[in-house]
């Protein structure tokens, strides 16, 4: 197991069910797995055999060391959305990534977009959000990732939309708090926090996407910053009960 330590990120190479137990408390959870769809990355296949207990292993160790009401948001394939239920036992809700560029696929409806499966772990502490545009649906710039080949992240497989992470991390983690990413991949997750001005936790287990992940938050991290805490202040919203909250439009 390698740790790099860049700027207020932890990063690991090795398996996320080797590195979780060594860690300490987090306040949120932002995972984009594999999805048990029979994917090829680098050095194995995404089988879906076992999928469903072996992604929930996973997120059950993450429980074990987060705070109280600590969001998950776990990205999955519209493919398996009928085993959800089965797949995360908890009171769970979906986010609905809408993308502005899709892959055509032989299908007769295109997968046009991302279901994030979320929900809070227990506790006091109500929930958070920034609440200026906190909706279950969320219109993302898939088409960004794709435009221009030279960026690194195209290195690998199936690097996530750097909007689409943000959007999570500046609408529903707290200012501040620590965002760990079990499947770090390209290093998404850990450059939205960067931006934002969270601290975060990556794991990653290929060396190759691992290097790749390093360069990007090394590079976010060398930036001037484009986290506002005035911007984050504005609108912030504790969620609590059935209270409704009127949102702002785009």
């Amino acid at each position: 197991m390698e740790q790099r330590l860049i700027g207020n990120c932890t990063l690991y190479l090795g398996d996320c069910m080797d590195v979780l137990p060594t860690l300490g408390k987090v306040d949120a959870v932002v995972a984009d797995p594999p999805f048990g769809i029979n994917f090829k990355y680098k050095s194995h296949v995404d089988t879906p055999e076992g999928y469903g207990e072996w992604i929930w292993s996973v997120m059950e160790e993450c429980e074990r060391h987060c705070t109280s009401r600590s969001p998950f948001f776990v990205w999955q394939a519209m493919q398996n959305l009928k085993k959800f239920a089965q797949w995360f036992p908890r009171d769970w809700r979906l986010l609905i990534m809408a993308k502005n560029f899709v892959q055509l696929r032989p299908t007769a409806i295109q997968y046009s977009c991302d279901p994030v499966v979320v929900w809070w772990t227990e506790g006091e502490q109500k929930p958070y959000s920034l609440g200026t545009n906190s909706r279950d649906v969320v219109r993302v710039n898939t088409a960004s990732v794709v435009a221009n080949k030279k960026n690194i992240e195209k290195k690998h497989p199936c690097p996530r939309s750097l909007d689409a992470v943000s959007h999570v991390i500046e609408q529903w983690v707290r200012p501040e708090s620590t965002v760990i990413d079990p499947f770090m991949g390209s290093g998404t997750t850990g450059v939205a926090c960067v931006n934002l001005g969270r601290k975060f936790i990556g794991i990653e287990k290929e060396p190759e996407y691992f290097d790749i992940a390093c360069k990007r938050i090394q590079d976010a991290v060398n930036q001037p910053t484009l986290f506002s805490e005035t911007a984050t202040k504005q609108g912030q919203i504790d969620l609590a009960g059935d209270e409704t909250i009127a949102c702002r439009g785009d």
